[in-house]
């Protein structure tokens, strides 16, 4: 918790941290010292010179000015501490999201971070001031206090600061009972969450199979898990309660009755005693501010626990190298030597690969006996080549590794094994800025910000002219999409497209890629949601996009891939074929075979001709 806490404010508030412990413990040495001068003041009072007593009170009116002084300050560092929390907590969690590997952000991960993320706003402000600075004042306060009956009562003072152990742990005790509890009832609810998140955006597919009632869903399963876990949480608060309590009250048993026993004996008078029972109840009242501050405590335990989480989550390497203005700004030459690649089975899938890849790997976790140390290996001692301002076609059936290579040039994965060269640089070496500026990928299934069909693009290229947005928006057919919409280009898409088609939001993101200018440009089924026409068209784009880069295309459709310099036909992993379209063709081994069966229901024909161009054809151009 305080490892989380102080990297959240970062390096740059030690001091600030530091005066803030010093002014808490100064504030509550004065305000154990307002407590014990209690006993001397009530004494005088009722001694045969009550105007003794007028000393003991200006001490402690002077302790109780110099305290809220003195706790003023402590307030205002708080303020600042929690400030500070707000300010580079959300920049802190934000950039270490962006810098995790892909895999880690599995369904229960990714709900981790959506928490950690919301938790490092406002509600974080006021951890320092409303739990922190509350609770160092219950742990020392009661030390301060049996220090301070020392040289009244050493017998008291020994006592109370025995004490002080023995009833945090108790306190510790009693939390230790509900943790596990707290933990799987905090995890029910999350699942509960997301299964009500996931049954609401899933009405249309409910009511369409007739599934609208939620307990045979699995939001009901959730339901029913939740009540489980919350059950078993407050059954198992209440033996720590009891703990605590009983403790608590030994404790107010031994301290008053030795007061009794010292009275007795003639070592203290009955004002004394009288005021010492006072300080006693004070000495106690901290523990019971300990126990209340005990559900915050664990919330907050548990909201950091999230952060570190976040915070301690595997990140890609970072490298220091950067590649000469010359080569950044040209098509580079791109080298796999020896490349071997594997998804860990505990990985999410859709980010970065396909669904088809995602099941190869779901059925070798099935095929393993150990899902959790096994993973599912795609590419394996991969090389290849691709040469400068080229653009390779890479075909192969599902689950082979397409979208993996992809997915390791744009930088998402990193090797298992081998290395990715970008003219002779490794591509692990380089800085993340070197990396988000070598490539531009257009995903299969893209996803467009609730923002318009404009600002969109722009993700591509934020600082790019209006006649270079318009430029990509033409090449990618946005133009005429924006052309039937009421507020053209400034029209807003919704959250994640939804506004728009599966082809149409396809087309802003091919736009918003051909805008960035980087030398790489990577899609993978691009056209795969466009109708015939614009899928020529928009293929037509990706090569005739005038920017020097090395392009690589995954497609299943021919058209996709009819412009291309060069195809690769993977299976498994491994390259089974290499060459242009024609070669392939007339080889009538894997490629064909495979193309022959993708397109038979589209109506595909091979057409034999003396031109090349003519080698393909269909029923539909």
């Amino acid at each position: 918790m305080i490892r989380t806490m102080l990297q959240l404010l970062g390096r740059g508030r030690g001091r600030l941290i530091t005066s803030h412990l010093i002014f808490s413990v100064i504030g509550l040495l004065f305000r154990a010292a307002g407590i014990v001068l209690l006993v001397p003041l009530v004494a005088a009072l009722f001694s045969e010179d009550p105007a003794s007593a007028w000393p003991w009170l200006g001490m402690l009116a002077l302790a109780t000015v110099i305290g809220w002084f003195v706790d003023a300050a402590v307030a205002r560092r708080a303020y600042d501490l929690g400030f500070g929390l707000l300010d580079t907590g959300q920049r802190t969690v934000a950039e270490r999201i962006s810098s995790i590997r892909l895999g880690w952000f599995n369904a229960e991960n990714t709900s981790t971070t959506r928490q950690a993320v919301a938790a490092t706003g406002p509600d974080l402000v006021g951890v320092i001031i409303y739990l922190v600075t509350p609770l160092i004042g219950a742990v020392l306060l009661p030390v301060f206090i049996g220090i301070g009956l020392l040289p009244i009562a050493w017998q008291l003072g020994i006592v109370a600061l025995i004490g002080v152990p023995l009833l945090l742990g108790a306190y510790f005790l009693s939390g230790k009972f509900s943790r596990n509890a707290d933990r799987a009832a905090e995890v029910a609810n999350v699942s509960l969450t997301e299964r009500i998140i996931q049954f609401a955006r899933t009405q249309q597919a409910l009511r369409a199979a007739r599934r609208v009632e939620h307990e045979r869903s699995l939001t009901g399963a959730a339901l029913d898990a939740q009540h489980g876990a919350t059950m078993r949480l407050l059954l198992l608060q209440i033996p720590g309660q009891i703990i605590f309590g009983i403790v608590s009250q030994l404790m107010l048993i031994l301290l008053a009755g030795m007061t009794v026993v010292l009275a007795v004996r003639g070592e203290l008078t009955v004002p004394q005693a009288i005021a010492l029972i006072v300080v006693i109840v004070r000495y106690l009242e901290s523990f019971t501010m300990l126990a209340q501050l005990s559900p915050g405590v664990e919330a907050t335990t548990g909201t950091l626990r999230r952060i570190r989480e976040v915070l301690d989550a595997p990140m890609v390497s970072v490298g220091t190298e950067t590649l000469s203005p010359a080569a950044a700004g040209s098509a580079p030459r791109i080298e796999f030597q020896g490349v071997r690649f594997a998804y860990s089975t505990a990985a999410s899938s859709g980010q970065g690969h396909s669904a088809q890849e995602s099941n190869a790997r779901a059925a070798a976790s099935a095929a393993s006996s150990d899902s959790t140390v096994e993973s599912a290996r795609v590419l394996d001692n991969f090389n290849l080549t691709l040469e400068p301002g080229t653009t390779t076609a890479i075909v192969g059936p599902s689950g082979s590794g397409k979208s993996t290579i992809l997915a390791l040039l744009a930088g998402l994965h990193e090797p298992t094994a081998g290395r990715i060269y970008i003219d002779d640089v490794d591509l692990a070496t380089l800085t993340p800025e070197a990396r988000r500026e070598l490539v531009s990928v257009v995903f299969q299934q893209p996803y467009l910000f609730d923002g318009s069909v404009r600002e969109n693009i722009l993700v591509g290229s934020p600082e790019a002219a209006a006649d270079a947005v318009a430029g990509a928006a033409t090449l990618a057919r946005v133009d005429t999409l924006a052309a039937r919409l009421p507020d053209g280009m400034d029209a807003r898409v919704g959250e994640a497209g939804s506004s728009l088609s599966g082809g149409e939001r396809q087309r802003v993101s091919i736009a918003r890629a051909l805008l960035k200018p980087a030398p790489v440009l990577l899609v993978d089924e691009a056209t795969s949601a466009l109708d015939t026409e614009n899928e020529v068209a928009v293929s037509a784009a990706l090569t005739d996009d005038p920017i020097s880069r090395t392009r690589v295309i995954v497609a299943h459709r021919l058209s996709s891939i009819r412009n291309a310099d060069r195809v690769v036909f993977i299976d498994r992993g491994q390259i089974i074929e290499d060459g242009t379209i024609e070669e392939l063709f007339a080889a009538e081994g894997r490629f064909a075979s495979f193309w022959n069966q993708q397109h038979a229901a589209s109506a595909w024909q091979l057409a034999k001709s003396a031109h090349s161009n003519d080698r393909y054809s269909s029923d539909s151009q």
